[in-house]
């Protein structure tokens, strides 16, 4: 794949893998996406995505306390336009439904290669072109 380049997009990472969000991080970093802030649960990415504002948040499902169902659900309340690129391993129907009818812009599965993650943001990024 292409070193594809996105300055002006920006995210925040939502993950209780705190080694999965810095590599997460670095491999945004090494396409020229700014990675603003990084949380561990659903609260923090309610917190940091109002007060960051972010292009794009990728947010983890499963985590302990506020997972990211909750996250999902408070930040589309927060911003109905809101970006959120959900990531999860849970491929069963009724996650899936639910992440839709919060609002998930897009999700990836886990395990999942990390150029998805590329792939992820070029259709947000058509998606608001077209929109």
């Amino acid at each position: 794949m292409n070193n594809q380049a996105f300055p002006q997009i920006t995210t925040i990472i939502i993950d209780d893998d705190k080694d999965i969000a810095t590599v997460f991080a670095e491999y945004l970093k090494s396409h020229g996406i700014t990675t603003l802030g990084i949380g561990h649960d659903g609260k923090s990415a309610v917190e940091l995505y109002q007060k960051i504002k972010p292009n794009v948040v990728f947010l983890d499902v499963m985590m302990p306390d506020y997972d990211g169902l909750y996250g999902l659900e408070k930040i589309k309340q927060f911003d109905p336009n809101a970006q959120v690129i959900m990531v999860t391993a849970d491929v069963t129907k009724e996650t899936h439904d639910r992440l839709v009818s919060l609002g998930a812009s897009l999700i990836i599965y886990k395990p999942f290669e990390i150029e998805e993650i590329i792939m992820a943001l070029n259709r947000i990024i058509r998606l608001e072109v077209v929109n």
